[in-house]
């Protein structure tokens, strides 16, 4: 089995877009209890492994403290 490195990249910049963008859709729609919401999310027993990551790297991204842009 080759070990394609690009792939491997490619594949975690698609991780990190998708959890910033489930970031901020969670902020946006539920404001100061996100955080609380995608800890629930993750609990559901019908994610996939995909799901759970992209969840695992939204809750990252929410823990850290928001800078005013």
């Amino acid at each position: 089995m080759l070990i394609d490195p690009f792939r491997w990249y490619r594949r975690r910049q698609r991780l990190q877009r998708e959890a910033l963008e489930e970031s901020q859709y969670l902020r946006r729609r539920f404001g100061d209890t996100a955080l609380a919401t995608a800890r629930e999310k993750l609990k559901r027993p019908d994610l996939t492994s995909w799901g759970r990551n992209v969840l695992e790297e939204a809750i990252k991204l929410l823990e850290r403290p928001s800078t005013p842009a």
